[in-house]
């Protein structure tokens, strides 16, 4: 949906890739067992197989095979959704925002590892979509809240957090409610 057909003019490879990865962002990131895991990559691997057979599987699936927009709009060009060449590529822009983030934000101690760096391109494809969405799960303390703020801040897009506590009330949740409609709305 956020791919330019010029962009893949003449590049039947990025195209598979493209396929490859949009597969892999609407059904396997929804799966949890690696049993689930590894059917989804044979019977990904198998229609590859039947639709692409010019193409070799180790190309196709090489990493990263990640797309995203917004590494070309942190460099300053417009955003373009691409292949990333390289996680040092997208370290570097990460990094970028990152460090833009501690100075106008707030500070935020953030490693940014490879599984890390793949969270916030999938976090920033989801909440990039209309209607995007999500519900990340994990332990507290596993960097969820932080990752999402990070892509949050890349997009240019406000966070609006609920702050429970033992004094709230049903008149603040309208509240909150009220506000993020108001918001959402504006």
């Amino acid at each position: 949906m956020k791919a330019e057909p010029k962009q893949f003019k003449g590049k039947p490879m990025e195209v598979v890739r493209l396929w490859a990865h949009e597969c892999n962002r609407v059904w396997q990131d929804r799966l949890i067992m690696p049993e689930d895991h590894d059917q989804y990559y044979k019977t990904l691997v198998a229609a590859q197989k039947e639709s692409f057979v010019d193409f070799q599987e180790a190309q196709i699936f090489a990493e990263p095979l990640i797309f995203t927009s917004f590494v070309d709009q942190i460099n300053g060009h417009d955003a373009t959704y691409r292949s990333v060449v390289d996680f040092d590529e997208l370290k570097k822009a990460l990094e970028k925002k990152l460090h833009q983030y501690n100075e106008e934000i707030a500070s935020m101690e953030l490693v940014l590892f490879q599984q890390a760096m793949e969270h916030i391109t999938r976090i920033a494809r989801i909440i990039d979509q209309p209607s995007g969405h999500s519900l990340l799960v994990g332990v507290g303390g596993s960097g969820k809240q932080s990752l999402s703020k990070l892509s949050a801040f890349i997009l240019e897009l406000d966070i609006f957090r609920i702050q429970p506590s033992t004094n709230y009330t049903m008149s603040d949740l309208k509240a909150d409610i009220q506000t993020v409609f108001t918001k959402a709305g504006a």
